[in-house]
């Protein structure tokens, strides 16, 4: 008796579950009864794609200065370095030389082939450039000595 009402309950849940879908299956291996996964609907998944650049080569990445000829505007100091940028947006570059730790008129700019680039990215030319240093009264340091004169700041905004 005990196993009727036992099978009977079991047929009433078994009845119950189709109720959500029209087929729901299960199977079995060796004694053990598993049910599978039906699928009940799709739902569309979104986002909004972010605005995405990357400085692929920036790992130890340092813009070294060296002595170049200028005339007037002695001494004078340039150094230009590869950036490797990947983006998912057209973009230009700007740049700005911050934290100068030695007087002079910095500058930087892009080359080769400029500061315009396409997704999905590509290289640049970086250049700084500082005219009339003052080597004398604003530099700290001894002759030799390698020092952090000032940092380049990478811009972008899309165009």
């Amino acid at each position: 008796m005990k196993k009727s009402v036992l099978l009977g309950i079991a047929a009433v849940a078994l009845l119950a579950l189709p109720a959500f879908s029209a087929q729901v299956k299960y199977e079995g291996w060796e004694g053990y009864w598993t049910w599978i996964a039906q699928p009940v609907k799709d739902f569309p998944v979104k986002m909004k794609i972010p605005w995405f650049i990357k400085i692929v080569n920036e790992k130890d990445w340092v813009l070294w200065l060296a002595q170049i000829q200028c005339g007037d505007d002695f001494p004078c100091f340039e150094g230009c370095k590869k950036l490797t940028i990947a983006c998912n947006f057209n973009l230009a570059l700007e740049c700005q030389v911050i934290n100068t730790l030695m007087a002079g008129d910095w500058s930087c700019r892009y080359q080769n082939p400029g500061p315009n680039i396409d997704k999905p990215g590509g290289d640049t030319d970086v250049c700084v450039k500082v005219k009339k240093a003052d080597l004398l009264g604003s530099l700290p340091g001894v002759p030799g000595e390698e020092k952090q004169v000032a940092t380049l700041k990478i811009l972008c905004k899309p165009r």
